[in-house]
């Protein structure tokens, strides 16, 4: 027994000293705190910017107007080129005019016998009238007599009326343009009879410069359309996209707002004029409407990169006074100079984060703040995203190329979410301040 006691006693020994050990160790051991995370933050700007609408726009000719054939016969001539530019009053078209100049001969002689008969009536009605004052007629020879002259005169007046009408018939064996402007296709040939009763329209002439454009606001924008008509002029871009090519861009202003709304789509009609000097743009062209309704003073703006979204809201980090993140909702409006107005949410000169680690950027985190400019800061987010775009399309190409076996696949990729992804936080690393 004696010859047990003294291991147990040693293992008790060395088994103290380890716990001691232990206990002197935690005692200088201090856990280290990790560094705050760096954000790159911009201020919010407050500016004066254009309150524009965007629409859909049809084109539309301010004169249009169908050549028709206002006589019958046939159709002896036609005096331009189609898709000439005439003149208001220049001859298109003549119709055989042989018929209608006999008319008139006819008409003009009808009309002399009138007159010669009416002077006739006037001498005898004069002797009548001298022999009834020495009483050598009656009083009825009188009557007769100016009765005579009266029916005479109508007769004059008869063919005279006859003559007009002649005439305007041979006028429009020439068919005239209306105003100045570019015809279109012929749509009868020379040679075919025309009339109002057979082949009328001839063909269609268009004035091309000034140019209109119709266009359907909401309902909801009606107050804001009348205001602005009424105030004075209400400026109007008008662009028209081209294959292969950039879009052209055409400055007019607004000259209409119907007096009546589409009750079916709760839309009401306005109309823009612009000039169209190079004839380019022709009536029933799709075009993108621009109006600059009024200026909003102090619109509070930010990149787009600022915000995040929720399926039904958005909302950024605003950096508060201690440098700890706050969450704020925000509201907002249109795009002008690659800045987002802010309509609610923010008033300007918030710092507000527009990079950093997702993981770090939380309510209520402390964050070390990169201020940069926004202007600056939006105009390099959109840089690297044309750069980034034209790297994607490159790299398409190149697939399809070299693996034209895969191409259902490559076309998949290229069409993924890196042409426009929506606006998010990055990471540190990528701050190309």
């Amino acid at each position: 027994m004696p010859i047990l006691r003294v291991p147990i006693l040693m293992t008790l020994t060395f088994f103290g000293m380890a716990i001691n050990a232990g206990c002197d160790s935690s005692d200088t051991t201090k856990p280290v705190a990790p560094p705050v995370p760096k954000v790159t933050c911009v201020k919010a700007l407050s500016e004066n910017i254009p309150d524009y609408r965007y629409y859909p726009g049809i084109t539309q000719a301010v004169l249009e107007a169908d050549l028709v054939a206002r006589v019958e016969g046939y159709l002896e001539s036609r005096n331009f080129i189609e898709g000439d530019t005439v003149k208001a009053g220049q001859r298109l078209y003549l119709i055989q005019q042989e018929e209608f100049e006999a008319d008139l001969v006819e008409a003009r002689a009808n009309l002399l016998d009138a007159e010669a008969q009416a002077l006739f009536n006037r001498l005898t009605l004069r002797n009548v009238q001298e022999a009834f004052a020495g009483g050598a007629a009656t009083v009825f020879e009188v009557e007769e007599a100016e009765a005579d002259l009266k029916e005479a005169l109508a007769s004059v007046q008869s063919n005279h009326a006859k003559v007009l009408n002649a005439e305007l018939e041979l006028s429009y064996t020439e068919v005239l343009a209306p105003f100045s402007g570019r015809m279109g296709e012929t749509v009868i040939d020379v040679g075919n009879l025309v009339g109002p009763a057979i082949n009328s329209t001839l063909a269609t002439l268009v004035m091309l410069d000034p140019m209109r454009v119709v266009f359907e606001p909401g309902g909801t924008e009606l107050i804001e359309f009348l205001k602005a008509h009424e105030a004075g002029m209400v400026p109007v871009q008008i662009t028209v996209q081209q294959q292969g090519g950039s879009p052209v861009i055409y400055d007019g202003s607004l000259d209409l707002v119907n007096n009546v709304v589409n009750q079916s789509t709760s839309t009401f009609l306005s109309r823009a004029v612009f000039g169209n000097a190079k004839q380019y743009v022709l009536p029933g062209l799709y075009v993108s409407v621009r109006v600059r309704l009024r200026t909003i003073d102090n619109a509070v703006m930010l990149p787009d990169s600022a915000m995040s979204s929720t399926p039904t809201s958005q909302y950024v980090y605003v950096v508060d006074s201690n440098q700890v993140l706050q969450r704020r909702t925000v509201k907002t409006g249109s795009l002008y100079e690659d800045l987002r107005q802010i309509t609610s949410g923010l008033k300007a000169g918030d710092v507000v984060v527009v990079k950093g680690n997702p993981m770090a950027v939380r309510q209520g985190a402390k964050v070390k703040v990169n201020l940069v400019n926004a202007r600056t800061w939006a105009q390099q987010e959109k840089e690297s995203e044309k750069k980034a775009q034209s790297l994607s399309a490159g790299s398409s190409s190149s697939d399809s190329t070299s693996k034209s076996s895969q191409e259902s696949s490559s076309d998949a990729d290229s069409d993924g979410p890196s042409k426009n992804p929506p606006p998010t936080l990055h990471s540190e690393s990528d701050d190309p301040s």
